[in-house]
């Protein structure tokens, strides 16, 4: 880990961001599933990143969080537009991961 960055604790990372998009300060650009169903699928290990992108009312800005099966979970900054570049997969059949 470089300075200035911090272990993601995922639950409380996603409690946070669920406050922000509820209350209106964010809203989701483009994302794999539903907030609440990004650790469900993680967990059952069927796609290897599972990622959302959110815009902050407040200063414009385009948050990245992403979860990897392998690898920590991730919650910054990016370009805006980002939702566009990025490399989308199909997302398994809820039926086989939700619970």
């Amino acid at each position: 880990m470089s300075y200035g960055e911090r272990e993601l604790v995922i639950r409380t990372a996603e409690d946070r961001l669920a406050e922000r998009l509820d209350d209106g300060r964010m809203h989701v650009l483009r994302a794999d599933v539903p907030l609440r169903d990004m650790v469900p699928l993680a967990e059952s290990d069927l796609k290897y990143t599972i990622v959302l992108f959110a815009h902050c009312a407040a200063c414009g800005t385009t948050w990245f969080y992403g979860l990897c099966i392998r690898g920590r979970p991730a919650y910054k900054p990016v370009q805006a537009g980002a939702e566009e570049r990025w490399p989308w997969s199909p997302v398994p059949e809820r039926e086989r991961w939700a619970r």
